[in-house]
């Protein structure tokens, strides 16, 4: 195997052996992917803000964006010096919505060409473009996602009526950067039911949680 590039993290060190989280392959393609939404995101324009929750993109403002694009940052040193616990590698929500967005962009630019793939690094067929698999070892649920469904407009509202169970943590943009507590965040993996009222007729939602 050839010698690491300059400013290249030694993946093939920091992720051998079977009882790796993820491939050095995988663990390349996430870094440099952190790496180039960091850069994305940044100056004042945010452009790929539109890429957020809606909710996100309608209270945001500057200050929150450089504390999100942040979160890129922190991910990326994780990946590059092998922190990636298998459990908790976002600490907190902003974090864990950075994540989602660093495996899709890793995904589109693996099967597009455009994240090159370095041949250096041993290969493992069964993990280097299992995406799907990353997903389910890197978060506890993808509860922040419910944020993109219009049927649940209104989710992150702290305030919401329960009809059984506490709902969700930290979902409200402004409470995206509270850290999570050390054995998760609470309301995880219940089942659970919210009242919604619209124009003053009252709907119940029910979500099952695994």
């Amino acid at each position: 195997m050839g010698d690491v590039a300059p400013g290249v993290p030694d993946f093939a060190r920091l992720y051998a052996g079977p009882g790796c989280p993820m491939s050095p392959r995988m663990a390349a393609r996430l870094w440099a992917a952190a790496v180039m939404l960091a850069d994305t995101y940044e100056g004042p324009l945010h452009l790929p803000r539109r890429s957020l929750p809606p909710i996100a993109q309608r209270v945001v403002d500057e200050a929150w964006m450089e504390q999100f694009v942040s979160c890129f940052d922190s991910l990326a040193l994780r990946f590059e010096r092998g922190e990636v616990d298998a459990t908790r590698i976002s600490t907190c929500t902003a974090e864990e919505m950075a994540l989602h967005l660093i495996i899709d962009a890793a995904e589109g630019a693996t099967r597009d060409g455009s994240l090159a793939t370095d041949l250096s690094l041993p290969a493992d067929p069964d993990r280097d473009g299992d995406f799907d698999a990353v997903r389910g070892l890197l978060f506890g649920d993808h509860d922040v996602l419910l944020l993109f469904d219009p049927a649940l407009d209104g989710i992150e509202a702290p305030d919401l009526d329960l009809d059984e169970h506490r709902l969700f943590a930290n979902l409200h943009p402004r409470a995206w950067f509270l850290p999570f507590t050390d054995d998760g965040e609470p309301g995880r993996r219940m089942i659970f039911a919210f009242e919604r009222r619209n124009q003053g007729s009252a709907s119940t939602t029910h979500l099952v949680r695994e």
